[in-house]
């Protein structure tokens, strides 16, 4: 049985278990059914930050801790100081958050489940950190219009995809968008202009095989933009900017 485990989960996060108190049978059948091990941990380490979930939030993954690294560096070469932050489709709070400790900054983050906020806010008074918690689809409910950066990691999995068992145990609302997975982006890049400064940065995650989809969508707006790099190479992030 350790062996079948530890090709589904790591020896830190079989620690980890131990360490809580709760590697036990039940929960190790748990995980050779699929079922996430962070989810039975209860938290994970994002960006150095402790961060609590369960099933109704997303996993934070290694990904998005790039997209915060990759944001960070673009607000610095911008010379954008004091920024006032919006963070779309917040989840379990883990970017508010890191940009919070990295950054004198203010941050709005939203999301359209409330229980998902309901997380995201245990994460900020777990982790210190003032953040404004607004429950919106998108934009709906956002009434400021003066943001110098909108970040976010939307849903972008494409419907019909085949996904790990593992994966289909986090809530499917904040995975898929979509026949091809680019909804809520092209709803977020259609609409953000409205929310920002004339110097502005929009941060957003993508899926590895929208380059090409957006870079047609994108070829006749008049923005500045660049796609960048997962740590393995995969196209991943896409910014839009105005200096």
């Amino acid at each position: 049985m350790k062996n079948k485990l530890e090709k589904k989960i790591s020896l830190v996060e079989i620690e980890e278990l131990k360490k809580i108190k709760k590697y036990n049978r039940r929960n190790i059948k748990k995980i050779l059914n699929d079922y996430p091990s962070q989810y039975i941990i209860g938290y994970v380490n994002f960006y150095g930050n402790k961060i609590i979930v369960n099933k109704n939030v997303l996993i934070p993954r290694y990904e998005t801790e790039t997209l915060v690294y990759k944001t960070l560096e673009l607000i610095k070469d911008m010379k954008i100081h004091n920024p006032k932050i919006l963070d779309l489709c917040t989840g379990s709070g883990c970017i508010s958050i890191a940009l919070k400790k990295e950054l004198n900054c203010e941050i709005i983050a939203s999301d359209i489940s409330n229980k998902a906020i309901k997380v995201a806010k245990k994460n900020a008074k777990f982790n210190k950190i003032k953040l404004e918690f607004i429950k919106s689809d998108l934009f709906q409910n956002i009434n400021n219009n003066d943001f110098d950066v909108i970040i976010s990691n939307p849903p972008y999995i494409p419907e019909k995809e085949i996904l790990p068992e593992m994966v289909k145990k986090e809530p499917k609302i904040a995975l898929f968008s979509g026949e091809k997975g680019i909804n809520h982006i092209i709803l977020i890049i259609e609409q953000f202009k409205n929310y920002v400064n004339k110097k502005f940065l929009l941060a957003l995650e993508i899926h590895e095989t929208h380059k090409i989809i957006l870079e047609e969508y994108l070829k006749d707006k008049k923005y500045n933009y660049k796609f960048e790099k997962d740590l393995v190479g995969k196209d991943r992030y896409l910014f839009i900017f105005n200096e």
